[in-house]
């Protein structure tokens, strides 16, 4: 920190309040517009308010879209030997990484966020009985619903196999948006009526006591040869 910077924080900690919001306006008012604010024509505080007095519905979305830029912040660029791959359609995972090495290998992370309840973690006991009490859950399907033109099927749920990683945002109940817990997808329980999909409610344990996030990413990418697909 230079010597002029330090004496400015000097001077805006014993301003007023108001002396430093007309130092927030102004200092807005110098620095480029994030892009999600030039795209909508209207401000960050505006968007906030306004997902601030949102449904409880729509909270949970914005919640989940936040664990995924969390994972594509935080967690993916520490994985030196990874990259991930942009696609612009819709799919069912939310992140595809492959291996930088030749004959590449490919893995698809599904980001889900700890389900909540009225606001608070929900147990796993509240949504399966026979679930291991102190557990916490999260809920495996898609968000919206509908039906595939072809088949009929309703198109929420997952299939074994559209996916190789779940990893769980598990802020919720440590509130730090850096804990992430991760399983292979074959290991998810599938559904009584049809085992071919994944069953809506998985339990999960606490979230652990550290951030290692990418080291369990990279446990689960590279220590169980069954997840990593073969490059072509």
């Amino acid at each position: 920190m230079t010597e002029s910077l330090d004496k400015l924080i000097r001077s805006i900690d014993q301003c007023t309040d108001r002396e430093r919001a007309a130092l927030l306006a102004h200092l807005k008012a110098q620095m480029p517009q994030h892009l999600l604010e030039q795209e909508w024509g209207v401000e960050a505080d505006v968007i906030l308010t306004a997902i601030a007095r949102s449904s409880d519905l729509t909270k949970r979305g914005v919640r989940g879209i936040i664990a995924e830029a969390i994972f594509e912040r935080n967690v993916l660029p520490p994985l030196n030997d990874w990259e991930a791959i942009g696609f612009l359609d819709d799919r069912p995972y939310d992140f595809l990484i492959r291996t930088r090495s030749p004959g590449s290998a490919e893995v698809r992370v599904q980001v889900k966020l700890q389900r909540m309840l009225r606001q608070r973690p929900m147990l796993a006991s509240e949504a399966n009985r026979n679930y291991p009490a102190g557990s916490y859950v999260v809920e495996v399907q898609k968000t919206r619903g509908g039906l595939d033109p072809r088949t009929r099927e309703n198109t929420r749920p997952y299939r074994f196999g559209e996916f190789d990683i779940l990893a769980v945002n598990m802020q919720p109940s440590p509130r730090d948006w850096n804990r992430f817990l991760f399983t292979v997808a074959n290991w998810l329980i599938p559904r009584s009526e049809n085992g071919a999909l994944i069953e809506i409610f998985r339990p999960v344990p606490p979230a652990p006591p550290t951030r290692r996030g990418r080291t369990r990413l990279k446990r689960a990418c590279g220590g169980w040869p069954a997840v990593s697909r073969g490059g072509s």
